[in-house]
């Protein structure tokens, strides 16, 4: 009769822990669907944020570009303009027979020599 009282308990017991763990599914199973519509939106929401975003990203690569652009159109100015100046110096100095050159005998050209 003991034994009998015992496995009882333990089919009750069963009983209760299968009617708790299909609960907690149950509840795991409303949780999961729940994300899964949050992920879906997300990922829609998503899908028609891109075009926009590819657009705004083309224009900032467009803005960038055209800056560079300009960047390398005043390196070359400033470049031509040094050779501008370069030559423009080296012409008056032949013209004038080289009177704006320094001479070797002057205390900075042996200054510079020695370093």
């Amino acid at each position: 009769m003991v034994w009998e009282v015992g496995v009882l308990l333990v089919g009750v017991g069963f009983l209760l822990f299968s009617v708790f763990a299909a609960f907690t599914l149950l509840k795991m199973t409303r949780s999961l669907r729940t994300i899964e519509a949050i992920l879906t939106l997300t990922l829609d929401e998503a899908r028609l944020a891109l075009p926009e975003l590819r657009h705004s990203l083309q224009q900032i690569d467009d803005m960038v570009t055209g800056v560079n652009d300009k960047f390398t159109a005043a390196d070359r100015a400033m470049n031509a303009t040094g050779a501008a100046i370069t030559g423009w110096r080296d012409r008056i100095r032949e013209r004038l027979g080289g009177l704006g050159r320094r001479r070797g005998g002057s205390q900075a050209s042996q200054h510079r020599e020695e370093s």
